[in-house]
């Protein structure tokens, strides 16, 4: 399934909707072009809500790691919502 985006603004968070599966290739592109566009006009408060994400590889997630450091480097934030399990077990690992 192809990746998906859908833009919507609630109470100054840019919330984005992303379905399908972020992966390496036109996915990713197509994310961190979207990242650049929100910050260049201005949208500083962003939320991706993943909860329709199927799949996300190592690249997906290098992606959504860009995605953060480009946002902070800006004096935004970037949340993330409903992750998916692989995901959230990634992101909450604890080095031994």
């Amino acid at each position: 399934m192809n990746m998906t985006m859908s833009m919507r603004e609630v109470g100054g968070v840019t919330i984005v909707d992303i379905s399908g599966r972020i992966v390496l290739g036109e996915e990713s592109a197509a994310l961190r072009n979207l990242v650049g566009d929100l910050l260049s006009k201005g949208h500083r408060k962003i939320l991706f809500n993943l909860g329709n994400v199927s799949y996300i590889d190592s690249s997906g997630l290098g992606h959504l790691v860009s995605a953060y450091t480009s946002v902070r480097s800006q004096g935004g934030e970037l949340k993330l919502l409903s992750c998916i399990p692989s995901l959230t077990s990634w992101m909450t690992r604890r080095p031994p």
